[in-house]
């Protein structure tokens, strides 16, 4: 089984896939779904089915699934976060587009990503720019992020100890990112001109470059980086709170901060 539904994640395991040095031939997503209301809808974690499906194809079913049995109404809007071991690669990135114009106004999605697969692919950056362009809010994960996701999905009573060169990693990422967002999607074209018309995925991008075809979603914009922050600086990490007078540990399972 690759998706578990309101499971906990162990130590062992979030050290595994979460700790940025050592080389993970799999991938990690872990997921929320909630809307204005806590506690969370549905939440849990899922790996990749290797050579067969990818996790975030999994996660993306099984939130579909849920949405599609529990109906909402008009005015309703879900907050789906994700944490992912890796980035997504073109085609999951496809799936998600397709996944949240589905949805049209109704999903809003965060994706935090602990390091980049294959970041010098043309192919994902490409499509990471564009899943950025119709609102999916992409960071890489700071060491806020990383206790935010072992508080939530490992063990609220116990606080994460970073490894030592997860600072600095999570700097370097940080700095890979902004200038990934700095280049034009111009840049990409003679690439794409030659890969035109080989696959599914590559008409995806070319569909999606041109100006005019955002979605309309005010929500879903993606908030601008504080302009007192720089790629060099680490942010302060906030020491999340111990948890006291627990007996089980589902019914802490709330929501996330969303900005």
């Amino acid at each position: 089984m690759t998706i578990f539904i309101r499971r906990f994640l162990s130590e062992e395991e979030f050290d595994d896939n979460f700790n940025t040095v050592d080389l993970v031939k799999k991938t990690l997503v872990c997921f929320s779904l909630e809307d204005k209301k806590p506690p969370w809808k549905l939440w849990g974690y899922a790996y990749n089915d290797p050579k067969v499906e990818h996790a975030e194809t999994i996660v993306l079913r099984e939130l579909k699934k849920y949405l599609g049995s529990n109906p909402t109404k008009k005015d309703s809007q879900y907050k789906i976060t994700l944490y992912a071991s890796y980035s997504p690669c073109l085609t999951c990135c496809e799936e998600i587009y397709k996944f949240l114009n589905n949805n049209n106004e109704k999903v809003i999605m965060k994706l935090n990503i602990s390091r980049f697969y294959n970041f010098h692919d043309y192919d994902n950056k490409i499509s990471l720019k564009i899943l950025r362009k119709y609102g999916v809010q992409i960071k890489m994960m700071d060491l806020e992020d990383y206790k935010a996701c072992f508080y939530l999905f490992v063990d609220p009573n116990v606080e994460l100890q970073p490894r030592e060169e997860l600072d600095v990693q999570c700097q370097r990422n940080e700095i890979d990112l902004d200038r990934l967002w700095s280049e034009e999607f111009q840049v990409f074209e003679d690439y794409l001109l030659r890969r035109k018309g080989q696959n599914s995925a590559i008409s995806f991008i070319s569909e999606h470059l041109s100006p005019g075809h955002d979605r309309l979603q005010k929500d879903l914009t993606t908030p601008k980086k504080d302009e007192q922050e720089t790629a060099s600086q680490a942010k302060t990490p906030v020491k999340l709170p111990q948890i006291k007078d627990m007996d089980r540990k589902e019914r802490f399972k709330r929501k996330l901060p969303f900005d």
